[in-house]
């Protein structure tokens, strides 16, 4: 199964189902919201090819259970290709919902969809992915200055022990290697430490 539905340029969507009749029922429902551009595959399909082919603004999946399979694929997106995921199913057990948020879905949804609810879903969907994104690369950002500010201090300090130095004079020389090679502080940093291991 493997058909691309009238590719307008609007969001694009990839549809995972594992029952065709569900999947055109699905698609009209997509249709009649104003999603036009929709892609159709099965579970059982290489799912990181299509992802990483057609870059999907939103997976949408629609099976009675998610499989193990399925599963990790999702993982494998959500660190390769973050993508937001809404996945349909009538498992509503705690913990196949647990399972499912913790391998990327965004979303996860036990009832029947209409057109009006399928159109609140894909949007809330997306913004709280693009939310979640934002907070994950400030933290990100926040790790990496942790880590920067750390090599710096270390290169800091065996400055200050191999030249007997002040705290204050090995930081201005450490800032002055690193303008006069226009690199980063924490490239620097990362440059006299591998030095001194491989001195010692």
């Amino acid at each position: 199964m493997n058909h691309i539905v009238n590719m307008k340029p609007s969001i694009r969507i990839l549809l995972i189902d594992e029952s065709t009749e569900r999947a055109i029922v699905l698609t009209q429902i997509l249709k009649g919201c104003g999603y036009d551009n929709v892609v159709l595959c099965e579970p059982t399909d290489n799912l990181i090819d299509y992802v990483n082919e057609l870059n999907p603004q939103v997976i949408l999946i629609d099976v009675l259970s998610p499989s193990r399979d399925t599963l990790e694929q999702l993982t494998t997106i959500r660190d390769e290709h973050p993508t937001p995921v809404v996945l349909m199913s009538q498992d509503d057990r705690v913990q196949s919902i647990k399972s499912a948020l913790e391998s990327g879905v965004t979303a996860y949804v036990s009832n029947e969809v209409t057109c009006a609810q399928a159109k609140l879903i894909i949007d809330t969907a997306m913004l709280t992915f693009a939310t979640f994104q934002d907070l994950k690369h400030e933290l990100d950002d926040a790790k990496l200055k942790l880590v920067n500010q750390k090599l710096v201090e270390r290169a800091k300090g065996l400055l200050m022990s191999d030249y007997n130095l002040t705290e204050e004079v090995a930081y201005q020389k450490l800032r002055k290697f690193a303008m006069d090679q226009k690199r980063p502080m924490s490239d620097v940093a990362r440059q006299i430490i591998d030095l001194k291991k491989l001195t010692s």
